[in-house]
């Protein structure tokens, strides 16, 4: 029985290694890229992406991982110790010289990550030390290559310091450079510091001193010219404001007398022609009148005319006699008690005829013959008949009236 026991844990061990040696498991990490190499096979071109691999049998087959994530190489002088995340040496702030040969010490970091597409040849050509390899030689001639072209003033602060920063990086991060060419991809450059001798600090701190105070001083006359131009400008502003006011009240004025003489001359003409308009109204109904005179005139001249006309034409003479006699006759009917007492009417109307006769014949004949007097001549007082007394008057002699 302990023999079976001893056989079946001998047995166990040889299966556990044989599996060992026979099967194996190897893991590609979420930041990393794997590089397979095989005995039979060599190097893999294409890499593993992050996860857990068997491979049988194992001991043929071992995987290599790169990390894909970026990373951070530093060239300061800052102890490790302290320095936490990036990677270098640890004395390590790069010395260069300016133009006018000034040391300067820079201290800088480099974000980089591996190109995934170049990690196979990464693993051929350097596969340890990539910092030491490829980056920080390249980093060096680049740095120094544009460090040594400038003055220690110029590359020491503010812009020159911006503009010397941004000329390192554009060349390292060019895809064709020669870090993209061998798989590092450059993602920043930062210039940590720029150190100098400090005596020669001294003169530069003098010399901006000095420049500051001249940018001061310049800053200064420029306010002050500023606030003389501003007030010279007020003061135009204001002479422009009061002339245009007084052009403006002149033109105002120009136009208000302009617009009074208008009026006055609208005023006037109207006036003007309201006496012309009567004026001729006037003479229009002078005429008209003296129109209506004349015709007046002229109809009772053409009335008379022709009543003239009528007693020229034959006949004419009698009937201007009857009508004599008619109105002698209405004369005569209203006289009473005025004639003697003796007097026949027919004495009357015989004188009366014979005036009629005269004023209707210029030579003075007698009446015409055939026309007699109107019956009302030859009522019963023409027959004889006296005319009447008046009661009350006395017996003295009257005179007769024709």
């Amino acid at each position: 029985m302990q023999t079976k026991i001893l056989a079946a844990v001998v047995a166990a061990v040889v299966l556990l290694f044989l599996l060992h040696f026979l099967v194996g498991f190897q893991t590609v990490g979420g930041n990393q890229l794997g590089v397979k190499e095989t005995w039979w096979g060599g190097v893999d071109p294409q890499p593993l992406q992050p996860r857990t691999y068997m491979f049988v049998p194992g001991f043929t087959t071992k995987v290599y991982p790169y990390e894909k994530s970026t990373q951070v190489f530093i060239m300061n002088n800052i102890p490790s110790s302290v320095e936490k995340v990036g990677r270098g040496r640890e004395t390590d702030a790069y010395k260069v010289q300016s133009e006018e040969g000034q040391d300067m010490t820079i201290s800088l970091s480099v974000q980089w990550r591996i190109d995934p597409e170049k990690v196979v040849e990464i693993h051929k050509t350097v596969r340890h030390d990539i910092e030491e390899k490829i980056l920080r030689p390249t980093v060096m001639r680049v740095v120094k290559d544009a460090a040594t072209t400038r003055k220690a003033i110029d590359a020491y602060s503010g812009n020159g310091l911006v503009k010397l920063q941004k000329e390192i990086q554009d060349r390292l991060t060019d895809p064709a450079s020669d870090l993209r060419r061998r798989g590092v991809i450059v993602e920043n450059f930062v210039i940590e510091g720029i150190t100098l001798d400090p005596d020669y600090i001294g003169q530069i701190k003098a010399r901006q001193v000095a420049t500051q105070k001249q940018l001061t001083a310049a800053e200064e006359q420029k306010a002050a010219e500023a606030v003389a131009l501003r007030s010279k400008a007020e003061a135009q502003a204001d002479y422009n404001k009061r002339l245009v006011e007084a052009e403006r009240d002149k033109a105002v004025g120009v136009l208000k007398a302009e617009q009074e003489a208008r009026q006055q001359v609208l005023a006037a003409e109207a006036q003007k022609e309201q006496q012309v308009l009567a004026a001729q109204g006037e003479q229009e109904a002078s005429v008209l009148k003296a129109k209506a005179v004349l015709a007046l005139g002229e109809a009772e001249a053409e009335a008379n005319r022709l009543k003239l006309a009528s007693y020229s034409a034959p006949g004419a003479d009698a009937f201007v006699k009857i009508e004599v006699s008619k109105n002698i006759g209405h004369a005569f009917a209203g006289i009473k008690g005025f004639l003697p007492a003796d007097m026949k009417f027919n004495v009357l109307t015989d004188s009366m005829q014979r005036s009629i006769n005269l004023l209707m014949n210029a030579d003075g004949s007698d009446a015409t013959p055939g026309v007699t007097l109107p019956p009302s001549l030859s009522s019963p007082a023409t027959r004889g008949t006296s005319a009447p007394q008046p009661a009350s008057s006395p017996p003295a002699a009257t005179t007769s009236r024709r």
